[in-house]
Order: C-alpha cells, then sequence, then structure tokens
C-alpha cells in the first residue's frame, strides 16, 4: 500500500512538472491581460493618394530665336501624370518632459509622430503615440491634443494602461495634428521630344522620341543637309539659321 501511494505521488510530480514546462500560467496571465487592457484601432500610416492629373509641359515658342546644344532638346512637348499623397501625422506644441514612470519621456517643439491607433476611454477617443521606450506609449485626446494622465504599454496588441500617473512640466503641452504632402510625377506618358545629335558626313541629326510609340522602341533618327533652310520633323517645322557639330540655331515655324 505504501509503494503504491509513493508510486501515485511520483506520478503527480511527474505531471506538475510537465505542466510547468508548457507554461500553463502564461496562458492565465494572457488571459488576464485581455481582460484588464482596451483594443486598439490601429491606423494606417501610409501616404493617402488625394489626386492625379496629367501636367502638360511645352519647351518653345514659335517664331522664337533659340539654340540647342548637342545631346539637348530642340523642342518638346511633354505630358506626365503628377500624383498627390497626403501623411496625416502629430506634432509637438512646446516641449514636455513626463516624469514619475519608469523612464522620463521628453517631447521636443515641432517633432512629429505617427499616430499608433486609436483607444476610446470614458467615451473619449485618444491617439496612442510612441515614446523613447519599445511598446511603451502616451495618449493624448484626439481633438484637443491634451495628453491622458496614464501612460501604457502594448501588450498583445492591445493596450494595458500603466497604474502610476505621470508628472508633467508643462501643463499646457499638447499635441496638434500635422499633415505632410508628397509629389510624385511619371515618366513622360504622350507627346515628343526631339534632341539635336550633330553633324555626320555633311548631315545633321535629331532624334525623336515619341512616348506613345512602343513599336520602334520610342524614337527614331532624322538627318538633313547640314545647311540653314526649311525642315520638317514628322510635322514639327523648323528654320534652321546656322549649324555646326556642338550646335544648331533654329526659330519653330510650326
Amino acid at each position: 500500500m505504501k509503494k503504491a501511494f509513493i508510486l501515485c505521488a511520483a506520478l503527480c510530480l511527474n505531471a506538475c512538472i510537465y505542466a510547468g514546462e508548457v507554461d500553463v500560467w502564461s496562458g492565465r496571465r494572457a488571459w488576464f491581460d485581455k481582460f484588464n487592457s482596451i483594443g486598439i484601432d490601429y491606423k494606417d500610416n501610409a501616404p493617402k493618394l488625394v489626386k492625379t492629373e496629367d501636367i502638360n509641359e511645352k519647351s518653345f515658342k514659335v517664331n522664337e530665336l533659340r539654340t540647342a546644344f548637342k545631346g539637348y532638346s530642340v523642342l518638346s512637348d511633354k505630358t506626365f501624370e503628377r500624383s498627390y499623397f497626403v501623411t496625416e501625422k502629430v506634432r509637438a506644441a512646446g516641449n514636455v518632459v513626463l516624469s514619475n514612470v519608469s523612464v522620463p519621456y521628453e517631447y521636443k517643439n515641432n517633432q512629429t509622430f505617427d499616430i499608433i491607433g486609436y483607444v476610446t476611454i470614458d467615451g473619449l477617443k485618444y491617439m496612442l503615440l510612441p515614446t523613447q521606450m519599445e511598446d511603451f506609449v502616451v495618449l493624448a485626446e484626439e481633438k484637443t491634443g491634451k495628453l491622458y494622465y496614464q501612460t501604457g504599454m502594448i501588450k498583445n496588441k492591445r493596450l494595458v494602461l500603466l497604474r502610476q500617473e505621470f508628472v508633467s512640466n508643462n501643463d499646457k503641452f499638447r499635441f496638434e495634428p500635422v499633415f505632410i504632402t508628397k509629389t510624385e510625377q511619371s515618366k513622360p506618358i504622350k507627346g515628343f521630344d526631339i534632341k539635336y545629335d550633330g553633324v555626320r558626313l555633311g548631315r545633321m541629326w535629331f532624334i525623336y522620341y515619341d512616348y506613345e510609340d512602343s513599336t520602334t522602341g520610342g524614337f527614331k533618327e532624322y538627318s538633313f543637309p547640314a545647311k540653314p533652310g526649311m525642315i520638317n520633323i514628322k510635322g514639327v517645322k523648323l528654320r534652321i539659321l546656322s549649324v555646326d557639330d556642338q550646335r544648331v540655331d533654329y526659330m519653330v515655324i510650326e
């Protein structure tokens, strides 16, 4: 009987040791943290497209005396696609140090920060903003930008408020919204460009870039006798006034 009791005790002890290895308590802590935490509405901080428009650029005027050097444009009429993006951030309106937390948090005037996400506490919406410590955040009321009296920690993608309140050295400190704009422009999507390519074998050469024609690789060469006179490149009429290997003087007629 005594031996059977000792055997059962040993089995129970082994079961306890095995339970310790699979970390039963971590599951209980995760459940407890979820019960005492706040769900976060995470913010997408990627730039948002505001609008896209076509921009036309012309480099010539009719009947105007012009000069083009070898390798440079004689005449161009190009259309680009320009896109405008905006990113919402917040900016520190003033300087502040928040103490009585594990490590004092400091924000300097005009520093900008991404908004991590939003939480709602007592019916008010707060922004979560980064601190100098990873996963620790401060809370700022969305409408006023004023700080919540507690800081927090992001754990398991939820907010856990720290019990200890902080002390601020600037009661008027707040965060204010700021919008960062960015513009991107495509390569030419329509139009053409004519570039001067010098003199070879007594002829002056031009390269015509067509930004809509992909069948010829987008460009074609044209040559004319290297002397003053009228030339026509795909409907573009030029009066050549003087020419050598390095430059051409001309007027756009049509």
